[in-house]
């Protein structure tokens, strides 16, 4: 049954179905014709059955189990496809937007970056986007491999200020703080997916958010590799 429709750009929910028919004269045959129309409120509902019921034409009416699809009346979509994916989804495809939601914040949460409290006791903060990463990673290699002396410093900043040089003992702080959150993030990140990844009920793979603490083989897992609990 016709449970919804997408008109100009908004889903309709029907709440009921009204089945008729009439007899058409051909002049020298009468054709049947049968029709099932839909009703999407008490309005539409009781002007039809008035204007069948003037016409003398019989009915049935079944009103439509919708009481769980009645949040999404009025919601934008452009085709009945895309209201199908919101209110009829494949499990599969529910699967996939809640895993590229998880992979997106996991992204967004590592490039935010992470605080680290530096040797004189000052606290600055330091993004890891993709380019900062880079940076970390080639100015540590290249400390580790004693191309960067200690009396000349570790030329780097920190968010929103100006390069300066950091000793390498704060520098491999920095590094291997942000060495360490990324690890944790992507890890968790990966076991997360791997829990939506074994439900099989789109109720519970809609409530799964990031951030969320690990249960089951998943936590085991998680704690056998990283150990702790996943950095906010």
């Amino acid at each position: 049954m016709k449970k919804y429709y997408v008109k100009n750009g908004k889903i309709i929910i029907n709440k009921y179905s009204v089945c008729y028919s009439y007899n058409t004269d051909n002049g020298n045959s009468e054709t049947k014709s049968e029709v099932i129309q839909y009703c999407r409120n008490d309005n539409e509902f009781n002007a039809l059955v008035t204007e069948l019921e003037q016409k003398d034409i019989e009915y049935t009416i079944s009103a439509l189990d919708v009481s769980d699809i009645l949040i999404f009346d009025g919601l934008p979509a452009e085709s009945n496809e895309e209201a199908r994916k919101l209110i009829e989804p494949a499990i599969d495809e529910v699967k996939t937007d809640k895993l590229k939601e998880i992979s997106d914040i996991c992204e967004q949460t590592i490039y935010k970056g992470i605080d680290v409290t530096l040797s004189d006791g000052n606290t600055k903060h330091f993004s890891l986007k993709t380019e900062d990463q880079i940076n970390l990673n080639g100015l540590l290699g290249q400390v580790n491999l004693g191309n960067i002396k200690p009396e000349n410093g570790v030329p780097y900043h920190a968010d929103g200020e100006m390069c300066s040089l950091f000793s390498i003992a704060d520098f491999t702080l920095i590094a291997n703080n942000a060495m360490a959150f990324i690890l944790q993030q992507t890890t968790y990140c990966n076991h997360l997916m791997s829990y939506v990844k074994s439900l099989e009920n789109i109720r519970d793979i809609r409530t799964v958010v990031y951030g969320q603490k690990l249960t089951g083989e998943f936590l085991e897992n998680y704690n056998l590799i990283i150990g702790g609990d996943v950095i906010e």
